[in-house]
């Protein structure tokens, strides 16, 4: 990942969860960066790094937002688990497909603006200059709600920061 120009930084499933699992429910920050998907024909290296607020190691029926949501009908009555993969270890460790994700939610108690920087071959660039050269999947569209939970794959957790 072309973060900063220092090298490149990877933590590991197990070491997702070993720092997770030590402060279950606390905001921790963390650096999440993955190579976007490119139109045919394009080739151009077209990254994405995120710096966020996150929790993990949380039940995610027992959120404020989630019970609330249950009691004004805006979410299913029930838990309908997961829509793809297996649990290996929860609420940290999902797998799917032979790769292992991280399941984290939005930071709590705070309000927290995700920063995102893009770069093109290497060099720090704009939204509007590598969309054109990326699957429209690659970006959320701006009518999108913030999702409760975030599976991310473990390989594009780049630090997590206490």
């Amino acid at each position: 990942m072309a973060t900063d120009g220092k090298s490149e930084t990877q933590v590991n499933i197990a070491d997702i969860k070993n720092i997770v699992k030590s402060h279950k429910g606390a905001n921790l920050s963390a650096i999440l960066g993955k190579q976007l998907k490119t139109r045919k024909g394009e080739t151009a290296v077209v990254e994405k790094v995120t710096s966020i607020v996150i929790r993990g190691g949380v039940e995610y029926d027992n959120q404020k937002v989630v019970i609330e949501g249950r009691e004004d009908g805006t979410l299913p009555e029930e838990n309908a688990g997961l829509p793809w993969g297996q649990w290996v270890e929860y609420p940290f460790h999902i797998e799917h497909k032979g790769s292992d994700y991280a399941r984290f939610y939005a930071a709590s108690g705070l309000s927290f603006e995700p920063k995102v920087e893009y770069y093109l071959n290497g060099e720090l660039t704009t939204k509007a200059a590598i969309e054109p050269l990326c699957l429209a999947s690659e970006f959320r569209k701006s009518d999108e709600p913030m999702p409760l939970c975030m599976t991310i794959k473990a390989d594009n957790v780049k630090a997590i920061i206490l």
